[in-house]
């Protein structure tokens, strides 16, 4: 699409900031409750995504959100402060068929109603698996702008907006899309990424886009406590202070239950071909603070000491040397001609 002058200008006159300007941070509508505090989950004009492979109870676990949202009630350790003008929840549904669906949307009716029947006002659920992506990303863009006092919107199968996780374009489209609804409706977004079983971490470029620029990143795993199974949810990226890790059960009737983790658990640590932009940039940023020039062993020390220190306790040694394998391809740390020395490219090609 191209622009006219007036209206480049135009955005050019928006854009601009000056040290004087003065804002209101984003008002928070969610909140996890832990041993120090609330911590933020959520913002309106922001969106955030959920990491999950199959069954692991992500969709309860939204459904659960979904609740607290409705009806400004504490379930678990979510917290609602969504405004009172705001309190309009719309729900897009990629995959569930529909007997699914009325399944989640029952679970919900029987947090915020009492009875699984009685459908709450402000909850607009939409099922749209049998269309396309092009009709799913109109109907959703609709959604967005006409539905009065909507404040949060969840997006379970955000993959399904894509014809490839791995298609660059895309991806960048569904990024661009999720950051412009949610800054121009004032909402939050959350996008719910379903994952393959046994690779918890294949995203393509979907996912990588999505870690980038979400507000919060959390990831949900199976756990098992003295022979219940439970679900684990952990930060996995986040602009704010991390929340404490959780796990929680739930029973055939979709009542959650808040559980102890299991004694020994540690949060699981990405493999070194998982980790995003942002985080490889907070770890080399750190490594060369003073923009240090390294030797291959003396750097690898240093990445693990980042890692272990400020991200994954469990993040080892023949992970930082993949890592370090990678940051050399991708060109991430390179060697100037003529010198053994490592140094930090912040401008990888």
């Amino acid at each position: 699409m191209s622009l006219s002058k007036e209206d480049i200008k135009k955005i050019v006159d928006s854009s601009y900031l000056e040290a004087n300007h003065k804002f209101e941070y984003p008002p928070v509508c969610l909140e996890i409750s832990g041993e120090y505090g609330k911590q933020i989950f959520a913002t309106l004009g922001n969106f955030s995504t959920i990491l999950a492979p199959p069954k692991v109870g992500k969709t309860t676990l939204t459904g659960v959100i979904a609740g607290v949202l409705l009806t400004g009630n504490q379930i678990s350790k979510f917290i609602s402060s969504l405004p009172e003008n705001k309190r309009v929840v719309a729900w897009a549904d990629t995959e569930q068929g529909k007997p699914e669906c009325i399944k989640t949307i029952q679970s919900i009716c029987s947090q915020t109603t009492g009875n699984k029947t009685e459908h709450p006002e402000n909850l607009k659920f939409l099922s749209l698996r049998k269309y396309g992506k092009d009709i799913r990303l109109d109907v959703i863009e609709y959604i967005v702008y006409n539905t009065p006092n909507i404040g949060f919107l969840v997006i379970d199968g955000v993959r399904d907006l894509v014809s490839s996780i791995n298609n660059e374009v895309e991806a960048t489209i569904i990024a661009d899309k999720l950051l412009k609804w949610s800054e121009d409706a004032n909402i939050h977004i959350l996008t719910i990424l379903h994952q393959n079983k046994g690779d918890a971490n294949a995203r393509g470029h979907l996912g990588t886009e999505l870690m980038n620029k979400a507000e919060t990143v959390a990831s949900l795993s199976r756990g098992d406590n003295n022979g219940t199974r439970t679900t684990i949810i952990e930060p996995k990226f986040t602009r704010h202070k991390e929340f404490e890790p959780f796990a929680f059960t739930i029973d055939d009737d979709g009542n959650v239950s808040e559980t102890e983790i299991k004694q020994g658990y540690e949060p699981k640590s990405p493999k070194a071909n998982e980790l995003t932009f942002v985080e490889i940039t907070a770890i080399l940023k750190e490594a060369f603070s003073n923009g240090e020039r390294y030797k291959f062993s003396t750097l690898q020390n240093k990445i693990h000491q980042v890692c272990h220190k400020n991200m994954f306790e469990s993040f080892g040694m023949n992970k930082c040397s993949d890592l370090f394998k990678r940051l050399s391809s991708e060109r991430y740390i390179i060697q100037k001609e003529g010198s053994t020395d490592w140094i930090f490219n912040q401008y990888p090609t």
